[in-house]
């Protein structure tokens, strides 16, 4: 019987290891594209999180280009890239 090269496994753990950071990014981005334009405390609500937890995360997104950022008088608010057509509303 043939045995798995030693790489193989190692990739597997690596991937066991980055899985909870995958799932983060991809429950934030599915809200905002979900529901539209909020800011990080909304979100943090939302999802029981610190807002210094979401932060983080959004600011990863906006790295990979997933979601933009829009200055909505002294805070942010956070839309999906996705959906474009939307606008913030401004009081």
């Amino acid at each position: 019987m043939e045995e798995f090269p030693q790489y193989i496994e190692e990739e597997e753990e690596e991937e066991e290891k980055d899985w909870p950071k995958m799932v983060r990014l991809e429950i934030i981005e599915y809200i905002l594209r979900r529901y539209g334009i909020l800011r990080a405390p909304d979100l943090a609500h939302i999802l029981n999180w610190k807002v210094r937890e979401v932060n983080r995360v959004l600011r990863q997104l906006e790295g990979f280009g997933r979601v933009k950022r829009t200055k909505l008088g002294r805070s942010y608010a956070w839309s999906s890239l996705e959906e474009s057509h939307l606008t913030p509303m401004y009081y």
